[in-house]
């Protein structure tokens, strides 16, 4: 007769249909009901190694209850943490929150009954969203599966049995030539933000890093690149480590910088609603300029221009 219990190998068994089954005890629920994970297989020694994986969890720790968490109330509360404990930029958590509302058609589900039908399912329901935000869906499941078994709220990540979405077409990145620049500064001149789009075009700044330059960013010679302006008004990281660093500037683009200051002064002493936030490139009323007024100048004002955009 073969032993039911080896010493450090959790609670072994030989089933009636011949198949070997073990488990080990995670911890208690709030209720004092034991939390128990099982396992199963063809032999005693194949259920030995299965719950020698297993053993690193055991423990009289208080544990959830995996069939009371429903999918959509895990992956709020991992958002709101996450955002909490992993310094996420404002613009990460806001997509995160579009991410659970196209989720929502399983938010009811308990999270332990999920599978990968359901969401191969909602992958294609997903269909006429874009190919990069589909796959920024896929990647945001799958990465807040991953912590679900990692916290021993699942056995296994359920999104490594559905297929990635298939990429779109992305239209190679193309660079300006020389003439279209001086076409498009040619037509830009005499607009309030030339400035802007002449230093952008100089150095090859993004947008958010332009918009967020202020007066102490700049030192003769030399601009140094800190900040990305947010969607909110404020201003947050660049955005990759790389971005943050000193450009340099040529005589023109200095000269060009200290015509602009001087126009903002007077636009200063003109203005009874001025608010001052030090920025080299502030509205007519010196709060941060708005991203969409920044688009619709580049984008709208000059588009009788024959460029490539």
């Amino acid at each position: 007769m073969s032993r039911r219990r080896g010493k450090g190998e959790g609670s072994i068994f030989q089933r009636k249909d011949g198949r070997w089954a073990g488990f080990v005890t995670l911890g208690y629920t709030p209720d004092g009901k034991q939390k128990k994970a099982w396992v199963y297989g063809r032999t005693r020694r194949e259920v030995a190694e299965k719950l020698a994986r297993l053993l690193p969890k055991a423990g009289s720790a208080w544990v959830a209850d995996p069939g009371a968490i429903r999918l959509g109330d895990y992956l709020h509360t991992w958002v709101e943490q996450r955002a909490a404990t992993k310094g996420l930029r404002p613009t990460t958590v806001r997509n995160y929150r579009v991410y659970l509302k196209h989720v929502e058609p399983l938010a009811h589900l308990p999270l332990k009954r999920l599978n990968p039908l359901h969401l191969r399912g909602l992958m294609a329901d997903l269909g006429h969203l874009s190919p990069s935000v589909r796959r920024h869906i896929y990647q945001f499941l799958r990465a807040a599966f991953r912590d679900a078994v990692r916290a021993g709220l699942l056995d296994q990540n359920p999104m490594e049995a559905v297929d990635p979405p298939r990429s779109g077409f992305v239209r190679p990145a193309r660079a300006w030539r020389p003439d279209e620049v001086a076409r498009f500064l040619e037509a830009a001149k005499g607009h309030r933000l030339y400035p802007l789009f002449a230093l952008m075009l100089a150095t090859g700044l993004r947008p958010g890093e332009a918009l967020a330059l202020r007066w102490e960013d700049w030192e003769g010679e030399t601009l140094h690149v800190r900040h990305t302006l947010l969607r909110d008004g404020t201003l947050g990281p660049t955005k990759t480590p790389g971005s943050n660093g000193t450009l340099y500037l040529d005589p023109a683009t200095q000269d060009l910088l200290r015509e602009w200051r001087e126009r903002l002064e007077g636009e200063k002493e003109a203005s009874q609603d001025w608010l001052d936030h030090g920025l080299m490139f502030p509205s007519i009323k010196g709060t941060p300029l708005e991203y969409g007024n920044f688009k619709r100048a580049f984008y709208q004002d000059f588009t009788h221009i024959s460029v490539s955009w």
